[in-house]
């Protein structure tokens, strides 16, 4: 059995790509052609064929690309249809890299992976300083803060939980206490990170992933108490963000009621109230459009800012419009009155663009986001506005997949055609969303039958399950929080059609599924 090569080539390209995933959109195309490089570099002529045939199931992965070369077969735009076969190269490249490279070691593979974890850390910590260090009045703000895209960089950062957790339970014995806690301070630092940087993507992914990883370690316990305790969480789980959600709605709803005779009509100067009491909007629990008097706005909103009422704010947002919702969310009516009782803090807030006091908070609270989410659905259904509304455009974006779908089953509409059939499905929809803001599904799966059916949807699939069942690489915990964690996370994106998704999701399979492919680390093919 030979051993693997002293300077392993492959081994450090591995390190770098590992590195480069959190920080750096650029350095990973850079440690794609890195990879390649390393395993032909490090890789005979004669051992290249025989590499091939020993790993061959990793050209299942690699078959996904042909997938989207297949589906050419109906594509009218063929502009779309290569920037799709760009976008995909990476299952034909790093597949390969790994098929042709040299063996790494144990140590090595778990160096890798630490290397990783730390490399997010770093990242996670770097955003968290910066963005405190900004004059940013929200805390909606905070996922617009990082190197990589906050969806992308959510599943890493469960990832990281994962990796770290595994090594501090798989040598709990032999660690050091100050390393253990260490190493527990990293794990509670990476996950109040993940709930600061307002993803709910991120956090429906890891409450899934630690849902099954919970189900799992239930499983392998023999203690009849230590079974309960275990059942007794994962009860908490799915108990404890249910109520949270719930409590969340009642209180988003939490306004009194009112009928048309109740309502003032004038204000303390003797102004009219302008009272829409068809629109139901709400901030808080406060109806928007009533107890409104323009003519007091406008007069002491000018007396207070410099940035006229009738203005944009610094980021593009009416100041009308947001200093309405802003003395809604404050419980305020809306008059001089109403204004005077302003802070200097609320009239920055406002000339910010800030439309409610619950995202001027900073700190650590999922709340904002959560708020966010259910005003958006709230106003969605009341008046069918989404544009600039992250969850309520989603829900077109699915509206147009799923029309799409109907009409284009079994076989999609092919490669590169999925811009042209969602545009159509938007005005068969006679959606109200602006059509600069139309994109598409949000969502992997939908994507996927878009573009190439349930036939074509299947076939991916199993081109991803088969290897993993094939070579028991699912009895990895780590490779299965990689592999639940973005399950559940491309129910709220494409992330396997983004560039730094596509990567993440193609290196780390490879790199989990390797040691199984060979029979263990180090095995020699030549």
């Amino acid at each position: 059995m030979a051993k693997p090569e002293k300077l392993n080539w492959f081994y450090l390209a591995l390190l770098v790509f590992a590195v480069a995933l959190p920080f750096s959109e650029g350095l990973i195309s850079t440690s794609i052609g890195l990879l390649l490089l390393a395993s032909l570099f490090s890789t005979g002529k004669n051992t290249i064929l025989l590499r091939i045939n020993d790993r061959k199931v990793l050209l299942f992965p690699i078959s996904v690309f042909f997938v989207y070369v297949i589906w050419l077969v109906s594509t009218n735009d063929w502009n779309w249809a290569l920037y799709d076969l760009k976008k995909n190269l990476s299952y034909l490249i790093i597949p390969f890299a790994f098929i042709i490279s040299p063996t790494i070691t144990n140590e090595q593979h778990f160096n890798v992976l630490k290397l990783f974890a730390l490399a997010v850390f770093s990242s996670a910590l770097i955003t968290i300083t910066y963005f405190n260090l900004q004059d940013e009045s929200s805390l909606l703000q905070a996922q617009h803060y990082g190197f990589i895209h906050h969806i992308r960089f959510s599943f890493q950062l469960i990832l990281s939980m994962g990796i770290i957790l595994y090594l501090l339970l798989k040598e709990f014995l032999h660690l050091k206490i100050w390393y253990k806690l260490l190493l527990v301070v990293a794990i509670c630092f990476l996950f109040v990170f993940l709930v600061w940087h307002q993803s709910l993507t991120g956090m429906l992914a890891f409450l899934g992933t630690a849902f099954f990883a919970i189900f799992f370690l239930s499983s392998k316990m023999k203690g009849k108490w230590v079974k309960r305790i275990f059942y007794f969480c994962l009860i908490l789980l799915v108990l404890v963000p249910t109520s949270y959600l719930v409590l969340a709605i009642n209180s988003f709803y939490s306004g009194d009621e009112f009928t048309i005779d109740e309502l003032e009509q004038k204000t303390e100067n003797g102004n009219l109230y302008s009272h829409d009491t068809e629109n139901k909007v709400l901030e808080n629990g406060n109806y928007v459009w009533l107890y409104v008097c323009e003519k007091e706005l406008a007069i002491e909103w000018n007396k207070r800012s410099e940035i006229d009422y009738y203005a944009n704010s610094v980021n593009g947002y009416s100041i009308r419009q947001t200093l309405i919702r802003y003395l809604t969310s404050k419980g305020f009516r809306k008059d001089a009155e109403g204004v005077k009782k302003l802070s200097e803090e609320d009239i920055k807030n406002i000339e910010k663009g800030i439309s409610n006091y619950i995202f001027a908070r900073k700190g650590i609270s999922l709340y904002p986001r959560v708020y966010m989410s259910i005003w958006e659905i709230d106003t969605y259904i009341k008046t069918g506005f989404a544009n600039q509304r992250s969850l309520a455009q989603r829900i077109e974006y699915t509206r147009a997949a799923l029309t799409i779908i109907k009409d284009n089953f079994w076989f999609g509409v092919g490669t590169g055609n999925w811009k042209k059939a969602y545009a159509e499905a938007y005005e068969k929809n006679q959606s109200k969303m602006d059509p600069a803001r139309y994109g598409d599904a949000h969502n992997q799966y939908l994507n996927y039958i878009v573009k190439f059916g349930i036939i074509g949807f299947i076939l991916i699939m199993f081109l991803l399950m088969y290897p993993v069942l094939k070579t028991k690489a699912y009895r990895d915990p780590i490779f299965m929080v990689f592999l639940i964690s973005l399950l559940f996370a491309n129910f709220g994106d494409s992330n396997l059609e983004t560039h730094v998704g596509s990567n993440f999701f193609i290196f780390f399979y490879c790199f989990f599924l390797i040691p199984y492919i060979d029979g263990g680390f180090g095995k020699s093919i030549q």
